[in-house]
C-alpha cells in the first residue's frame, strides 16, 4: 500500500505503526533545512538509513530519527517493495523499542534543555572508558579522538552531521558519567589590534605632534 502525505498531518511516529508489517522505502523530503532522508524497512525492522543518498551509522540514525519524529514540515511517500539498496551499516531496529526510545530521548532533552551545555563550550576526556548506554557509546566512539584534545557540541556536532542539540544532550550525559570536563566557556577573541585608547593616543600624536617620532625625541 503505497502512503503519502505531509508531516504536520502525520507524524513520523504515526507512521512507525503502519510501516511495522510493510517492506519498502520511506522517502522523506522538503524538510526545513535537512536533506532528503530515505528509511528502508523489512520484516518490522528499519534496516537502514540514507541522507542525501549517503548511509548514515547508527549514532547518525539515530539523530536523523529523532529529529524526524519532531519535524512538521516536510513531505513523506512510502513505496512499498522498493528494492534495497547496499546498506553499509545494517541497524535491524524494531520499529516498536525504537519509537519507545527515541520518545524517551526527546522528553528527556525536553527536560534538561536549560541544563545542556552552551554550543561553543570546549570538553576534554579526562576518563578513558566506554559508557554501558548504547547510544552513549556510539557517540562516545566516534567524539573521544576530539575530546582529546577537546571539543564543543558545534563543533562535534558538524563533524558528524547530527544536531547541535544532540551533540549536547551527548555531551551533558558523558559529563554526568565523569568521563569528560567542560575546559572553557569559549573560544578566546582573536587580538582585535590595538585599543581604542592606544589608537586615540596615536592620532593626537600625529595632529599635535606630528608623529610617532616628534614625540619620541
Amino acid at each position: 500500500m503505497a502512503i503519502f502525505g505531509n508531516l504536520n498531518h502525520m507524524s513520523l511516529g504515526d507512521l512507525l505503526p503502519l510501516l511495522s508489517v510493510q517492506d519498502g522505502a520511506l522517502e522523506v523530503f522538503n524538510l526545513e533545512n535537512h536533506p532528503r532522508v530515505t528509511l528502508y524497512f523489512r520484516d518490522g525492522l528499519l534496516q537502514c538509513l540514507f541522507v542525501a543518498g549517503r548511509p548514515a551509522d547508527s549514532l547518525v540514525a539515530r539523530s536523523i530519527v529523532t529529529l524526524l519524529m519532531s519535524s512538521t514540515r516536510g513531505s513523506f511517500e512510502f513505496v512499498p517493495g522498493a528494492p534495497e539498496r547496499r546498506c553499509p551499516h545494517l541497524l535491524d531496529w524494531p520499529l516498536d523499542r525504537l519509537l519507545i526510545t527515541v520518545v524517551s530521548v526527546q522528553d528527556e532533552m525536553r527536560e534538561l534543555e536549560r541544563r545542556l551545555p552552551h554550543p561553543e563550550t570546549i570538553f576534554r576526556k579526562i576518563r578513558d572508558e566506554m559508557p554501558e548506554d548504547r547510544r552513549l557509546a556510539d557517540f562516545w566512539k566516534r567524539a573521544q579522538g576530539r575530546l582529546d584534545i577537546g571539543a564543543s557540541a558545534q563543533e562535534l556536532a558538524g563533524r558528524m552531521g547530527m544536531p547541535l542539540e544532540h551533540a549536547q544532550y551527548y555531551l551533558f550525559k558523558l559529563r554526568q558519567a565523569g568521563l569528560v570536563m567542560p575546559v572553557r566557556a569559549r573560544a578566546q577573541r582573536r587580538s582585535m589590534g590595538p585599543s581604542v585608547a592606544a589608537r586615540l593616543i596615536d592620532s593626537l600624536k600625529q595632529r599635535f605632534f606630528g608623529g610617532r617620532q616628534a614625540w619620541n625625541h
